[in-house]
């Protein structure tokens, strides 16, 4: 009973370590020893949760809590590109399952991962993987972003790289082969949606496996036998992209007694349906002529409605006929734009030059907001008519 429970509580923290956070050190007990001169180790990095194991998907739910939705949006990106992998071989593995860092990596924060155990937190592999990060990654991140560079900033080179693409079947997946055993650094490059930027958290990959075969029995995985292959995931984490926006007003008449001609919008803009943007916004006008205003960060994907709740009372609005014209449009990476036309009515506030309006903003706890407008001291309340 004792022997069992230590195998299988080992064998969890390699099998756990290997797909999502790191790996850990296990005694191969039924499985025998490593052997450490096998090149032929294989890797399959996919987007179908369908593929990892429970453990796997536990521990990416902590580090992903929205995995899945990320994974489905990730993988509609691979109808037309590919996601990039990096694996840098940053340690050894001995046949008892324990690793001794490359030199490369010595002393460079990662001294502990030598002397990894069972007990091992989650947080400290994913410090290792941090740290291993800060010696193959560009310093400049801008630059990281932007080139593809084949090695970071200390020149090292990844071992092998895989793209992640949709195969025959529809699955999205990449294949790294051809590796020897070791510890490897995993890192992804990031990847630009149509309305979201995904940057990835980078972590620690032990090859072998140590697995449970279907009969039962221990047995390290090198992931060659196409029967049993080692899939993995990716550990993504999301953030909008933002785009301006652009409230054209054209005025086609003016009244020049009446002297000018204040135009006010309301804008807000909801993404999977929450509230991510919300603002009130004027344009005024001394003539005839064409206005506008930009509206910036603004996230990708949100549908704005731009509301034009104040045209003063002596214009109208003549592409709508309503007396609170709204256009409605999906933010894209591209221009955006809406435009009102307003033109003079023929009437007469009897406001003269002398109307002052004054709005105000209110915005209720559940974001909501409203425009309220008060009339300045000195208005004549019928000029100033909404």
């Amino acid at each position: 009973m004792t022997g069992k429970g230590k195998r299988m509580k080992k064998a969890a923290v390699l099998g756990l370590a290997l797909s999502v956070l790191a790996a850990g050190t296990v005694t191969a007990y039924g499985a025998g020893g490593i052997d450490r001169e096998r090149t032929d180790c294989r890797v399959a990095f996919t987007l179908d949760v369908e593929e990892l194991s429970e453990d796997d998907l536990g521990s990416l739910g902590q580090a992903s809590p929205d995995y899945k939705l990320y994974y489905e949006e990730l993988a509609e990106t691979l109808e037309e590109g590919s996601i990039r992998v990096e694996l840098y071989r940053v340690a050894e593995v001995d046949a008892d399952g324990s690793f001794r860092l490359l030199s490369a990596y010595r002393e460079s924060g990662l001294e502990g991962l030598e002397a990894a155990d069972a007990d091992t937190t989650a947080k400290q592999w994913s410090d290792w993987a941090q740290a291993a990060a800060g010696i193959v990654l560009p310093e400049d991140a801008e630059r990281a972003e932007t080139e593809n560079t084949a090695a970071g900033a200390t020149g090292i080179s990844p071992d092998t790289t895989a793209q992640i693409r949709k195969n025959p079947d529809g699955k999205a997946v990449g294949i790294a082969e051809g590796l020897r055993t070791g510890m490897y650094l995993v890192c992804v490059e990031p990847v630009e949606t149509a309305s979201n930027r995904y940057r990835f958290i980078p972590y620690l990959l032990s090859l072998p496996r140590y697995s449970y075969t279907q009969e039962g029995n221990e047995e390290w995985n090198y992931g060659d036998d196409q029967a049993n292959p080692i899939y993995v995931g990716l550990k993504p984490e999301r953030e909008d992209r933002y785009g301006d926006l652009v409230i054209e007003k054209i005025l086609t008449s003016y009244n020049e007694t009446l002297q000018g001609a204040s135009f006010v919008f309301e804008v807000k803009a909801v993404k999977d349906q929450t509230l991510v943007y919300s603002d009130v916004v004027s344009l005024v006008f001394d003539g005839c002529g064409r206005e506008t205003v930009t509206l910036e960060g603004i996230p990708l994907g949100a549908e704005v409605t731009v509301t034009e709740v104040y045209s003063g009372a002596s214009y109208r609005e003549t592409t709508s006929g309503s007396t609170s014209p709204s256009h409605s449009i999906v933010m894209t990476a591209e221009e955006n734009s809406v435009s009102f036309e307003n033109e003079y009515d023929g009437r007469l506030n009897g406001g003269g030059a002398s109307v002052v309006n004054h709005f105000t903003y209110e915005k209720a706890e559940d974001g909501s907001g409203r425009l309220n407008w008060e009339a300045l001291a000195g208005n004549n309340d019928s000029a100033a008519e909404r």
